[in-house]
């Protein structure tokens, strides 16, 4: 298989090239209408120095793990593949400069350039400074998770990054956990799953409540793939995410699914896009938040469907729950469809803990903050229940709703 390398050198250039031709966001932009970046500073807040081109310290794999990438701050402290997927080409590393990686490990991490439509997301490719890749070969059927953890602890901005292709019929589980006390981390998530490839993706956001949090996801899914993605935002002072899922191929699939919380001072602004470019093609999305004290949530999604794109079925809910007065939750679901022969349709909710079941569990000696969180606790799980960090995620959420 062929491999580039001095790739990531050529993005960086690029992407700081084009970062100083674009303005900053502003609220003058439908996307960003809610959530505004003045006050920050951004321009002002220094970059972290990326890691030096040592060899790649080996990571011990726990039980049942297929493999491992280990992060603090731009260092890698460990990776690790295990042995069977190595022998079948499969290919884990982290993302440095001078390394070669795979061709279409490139080539996708270099189409993310076209995308970037905004400066923070320009800003990320050219200060890319540490981050995971993924590459799974055709046929090839992983057992196990890849796990990749980063602790950010600088008191700068940095830019991790995490690539993933799957070849034809490929099969993956891959797992990103996010925590530390970084300043500020503008992130990138790069996904191609090609035809007949299944991949789960799962992420953990979970840093400090004084961090700055920016992420531009984008998957491509190919004809008869699927790709099911899972998003939990606990952490963060301002959180703004985009999770773009393009399905490119007739049967192509997609679950785009997410989870947050917003406390005092807290303030989260999700968006996801369902774009089908082929016929066909079946995508949901479902994204469930909480808010509390003073705490501000935002969620968009939308439901695009090219012209071409008959036979399209496709759903967008997104569900709220207000724990106390002055917490805010909005929720702006959209379609713009193209096509007539389509099935497209989405829902929104937004209310407070049912005072019925509240007093159920009261009239079996709960507490009501007992009650309270166990009904969050539930609403949380359906989503949840499945994923590897759930029961970290559930004990953050009980421990947030016990403060």
């Amino acid at each position: 298989m062929a491999s580039r390398a001095g790739w990531l050198e050529g993005l960086q250039a690029r992407g700081a090239a084009l970062a100083g031709r674009l303005a900053w966001p502003t609220t003058q932009e439908e996307e960003w209408r809610r959530t505004s970046l003045t006050g920050l500073k951004l321009d002002e807040v220094p970059e972290v120095e990326p890691d030096g081109h040592g060899p790649e310290p080996a990571a011990d794999l726990e039980a049942g793990q297929a493999g491992a990438a280990r992060f603090r701050g731009v260092t890698c402290t460990g990776i690790g593949l295990a042995a069977e997927w190595r022998d079948r080409g499969v290919v884990l590393a982290r993302i440095a400069a001078g390394d070669p990686v795979p061709e279409p490990v490139a080539a996708l991490a270099e189409s993310a350039l076209a995308r970037a439509d905004n400066r923070l997301a320009a800003w990320h490719l050219g200060s890319l400074s540490h981050g995971a890749l993924l590459y799974v070969p055709r046929g090839v059927a992983m057992t196990g998770p890849v796990i990749v953890d980063l602790e950010e602890d600088a008191a700068a901005a940095s830019f991790p990054h995490l690539t993933v292709v799957l070849e034809r019929g490929a099969r993956a589980v891959v797992v990103q956990r996010l925590a530390g006390g970084g300043a500020l981390v503008n992130a990138g998530v790069d996904v191609q799953v090609s035809e007949a490839a299944s991949l789960e993706l799962y992420q953990l956001q979970d840093l400090g409540f004084h961090s700055l949090y920016f992420s531009h996801a984008s998957a491509a899914v190919g004809r008869d793939a699927r790709f099911r993605s899972l998003e939990t935002h606990l952490g963060g002072r301002l959180v703004k995410t985009r999770m773009d899922c393009s399905l490119e191929g007739p049967g192509a699939e997609s679950y785009l699914n997410g989870a947050f919380l917003a406390g005092g001072g807290q303030h989260m602004d999700l968006r996801t896009v369902q774009r089908h470019r082929s016929p066909k093609a079946l995508s949901r999305a479902l994204y469930k938040g909480a808010v509390k004290d003073s705490g501000r949530t935002v969620y968009q999604g939308l439901i695009e469907v090219s012209p071409g794109a008959s036979g399209t079925d496709a759903y967008l809910s997104n569900k709220n729950l207000l724990l106390n007065d002055g917490a805010r939750a909005d929720s702006i679901p959209s379609l713009r469809i193209d096509n007539n022969d389509v099935r497209c349709s989405h829902g929104s909710t937004t209310g407070r803990i049912n005072p019925e079941e509240m007093f159920y569990l009261a009239a079996r000696g709960l507490a009501p903050a007992e009650a309270r969180a166990m009904l969050v606790l539930g609403y949380f799980e359906e989503l949840l229940a499945g994923a590897p960090f759930a029961a970290q995620a559930l004990e953050r959420v009980s421990g947030r709703l016990a403060g």
